[in-house]
């Protein structure tokens, strides 16, 4: 499992949990502080995992994913993600694959949609959109951290 924009940790070691002894879950946080703390807040309950490399946090572009332990049964977006990200991060799924989480319409708007995109053996995808929401976006760390 892959969650990107991983943060203070919690839903990576949410994940672990779920994923079971024999499931990795990797977090990628371009804030380099960020990432930085959550490996310090996941020692503190979950070293063992983080040891073993069952859990791992990385620094990086979330919009980018993480090819290195890829591919993936699961892919989380923890922002919303615009729809240039989304043929990035199918193909660091596996056939069968799940990217879930919160995508900027397409239709040039403000608004939101909780997707979810399973990946078919060709590679192409079926979108499902689950809900409208709002959140933060995914963007550039030069962005967040000026605030936009």
């Amino acid at each position: 499992v892959l969650d990107v924009g991983s943060g203070s940790g919690y839903l990576v070691a949410c994940l672990a949990e779920m994923v079971g002894p024999t499931g990795r879950v990797v977090g990628i946080e371009h804030i380099k502080e960020l990432a930085d703390q959550s490996v310090v807040n996941l020692e503190k309950s979950h070293k063992s995992k983080l040891e073993s490399g069952q859990m791992k946090i990385v620094c990086g572009d979330g919009r980018k994913g993480y090819e290195q332990d890829g591919p993936y049964d699961a892919i989380h977006t923890g922002a919303a993600a615009d729809e240039s990200v989304v043929p990035i991060l199918l193909e660091q799924l596996n056939e069968n694959g799940v990217l879930l989480g919160p995508f900027n319409s397409s239709m040039g708007s403000s608004s939101q949609e909780f997707r979810s995109y399973v990946r078919k053996a060709d590679g192409s995808a079926k979108m499902t959109p689950l809900m409208g929401v709002q959140y933060v976006p995914l963007t550039a760390e030069a962005n967040q951290r000026a605030g936009r």
